[in-house]
């Protein structure tokens, strides 16, 4: 099936968090152009949207459970789009990747103990770690002009500190649109295993990952490094299914998996729908062949943002992308202050965007900006910004 992505339906009163919330997120620019929460404004695949119909014409709501298949499924995911072989017993489930992380937090670190993020990162990293009472340590990615690394010798002596137990990763990285290497990896895991630190790897950006670059899960890497992680992936950003909140959690260790689980009190009692939306986005042939069109739809997207911030808002870079569609802007030529930069892009451009210190609070002059929208959408975005950038005559 061939989807035209340049026609969306209006999402307004749709009880969505990204359109129908706006009006309080930017409250001096309620029509300013969302392009901030992650996730697309495509209709997701046909497969799913009938699948989650027909179960909706039965007339009872209650607990649900998974498919019988659910897990193989899952497995068999991994194995054709990331060549990691698993077993299906490794593979259980949240109502989210964000429960998940705070899950592990708990499980697997102590108040008082230390957790290691790669700053700047998903802002729920830094909250999770702090909101447990777990001591929050950073580790800096480091921008070479063009790209954003791992600082390994700090990454050591944090991971060295006695009371470190855990690694929060994000690979595929939401915001720096990195997909790290296997050298990289490698290097995490051997750290990791030195200094007996777990990793807790948030990998659900994994399957929306550019041509010219692999999304390697780093238990994938070794026996041993598996067995100090716990991956948590979903389809929910893959097939813009997130509203119906299913995440699976695979982990080989099974002392890990059931210490992992035990944080929550109860094993997690999955949505309805998400157990349905999960089945159909994993087993449906379909939806590999929407997630192949919407990953060649968003890189033009990137293209046509690059190309037009470049002839009419040249002092604004967008990063280029090896993962997601969460474009990161590097600002920093404007020689604005970040309320400044924030005024710039929402009160007077009216483009709803993330600020970069909401990823961390060391980062200046960058934003986030969400591109899973039409090419429509994309195109006035760049004129408004163009307004603004010409009457502050940069």
């Amino acid at each position: 099936m061939n989807y035209n992505f340049d026609k969306v339906p209006d999402r307004r009163n749709t009880f969505s968090h990204k359109w129908d919330y706006n009006k309080f997120e930017f409250p001096e620019r309620p029509d300013a152009i969302p392009m901030w929460v992650a996730d697309m404004d495509f209709p997701c695949p046909v497969e799913i949207v009938n699948a989650v119909r027909e179960r909706a014409e039965h007339p009872i709501y209650g607990y649900g459970t998974m498919a019988e298949d659910s897990e193989r499924l899952v497995a068999a995911w991994q194995k054709s789009r990331h060549g990691w072989e698993i077993a299906p017993s490794w593979v259980t489930y949240t109502n989210g990747v964000v429960p998940a992380l705070s899950m592990a937090v708990r499980a697997f670190a102590e108040a008082g103990e230390g957790v290691i993020i790669m700053s700047p990162v998903y802002y729920p990293f830094h909250k999770t770690v702090v909101n447990n009472s777990r001591v929050l340590r950073k580790n800096y990615m480091k921008y070479d002009g063009k790209r954003w690394g791992i600082d390994f010798d700090e990454l050591e002596k944090l991971a060295a500190m006695p009371d470190t137990k855990l690694l929060v990763l994000c690979n595929p990285h939401n915001p720096l649109c990195r997909v790290f290497e296997k050298e990289e990896l490698l290097k995490i895991g051997e750290i990791c295993l030195k200094h007996h630190v777990l990793i807790m790897a948030d990998e659900i950006h994994e399957d929306l990952v550019f041509k010219g670059y692999r999304h390697i899960p780093i238990a994938s890497l070794s026996s041993e490094i598996s067995n100090i992680t716990i991956t948590a992936t979903a389809p929910s950003k893959t097939f813009n299914i997130a509203g119906l909140q299913m995440s699976a959690i695979i982990c080989e260790n099974e002392e890990l998996k059931e210490k992992f689980l035990s944080a929550l009190g109860f094993d997690c009692i999955p949505s309805i729908f998400g157990a349905v939306g999960l089945k159909a986005a994993y087993g449906e042939p379909g939806c590999v062949e929407y997630l192949e069109q919407v990953l060649d739809y968003m890189w033009e997207n990137y293209q046509v943002l690059d190309q037009g911030l470049k002839e009419k808002a040249p002092k604004i870079h967008v990063q280029k992308p090896e993962a997601t569609y969460l474009m990161w802007l590097d600002c920093r030529e404007l020689g604005l202050s970040d309320e400044e930069l924030y005024h710039f892009f929402v009160n007077e451009a009216g483009v709803g965007i993330e600020m970069g210190h909401l990823f961390g609070e060391e980062i200046t002059g960058y934003v986030r900006m969400n591109i899973g929208c039409n090419r429509a959408t994309i195109h006035q975005c760049i004129k408004q910004i163009e307004e603004v950038y010409v009457a502050h005559g940069f």
